[in-house]
């Protein structure tokens, strides 16, 4: 539910659609800073009888280990 609200209030900087082939719109919304993105499938968006169907938060933050790496890549840039 928390990513129709975010829909509905505006509260996102990036928002992708993909209508399917039932009628639904799966919706991604994005905020800069945050490190979660709100993924949700609707049936009949924007009207009288809309349904959420799904609603899932997808964290988005860099593992450490992929952190570790650029790091080292950095490093390496400096000195060659």
């Amino acid at each position: 539910m928390d990513g129709l609200r975010k829909l509905y209030r505006g509260d996102f900087n990036t928002m992708e659609q993909e209508w399917q082939p039932d009628g639904s719109v799966v919706i991604t919304l994005s905020k800069n800073g945050e490190d979660k993105v709100h993924r949700f499938r609707v049936r009949n968006l924007y009207q009288a009888d809309e349904e959420l169907v799904e609603d899932e938060v997808i964290q988005t933050t860099t593992p450490p280990w992929i952190t570790a790496r650029m790091k080292e890549a950095k490093g390496h840039e400096r000195k060659g």
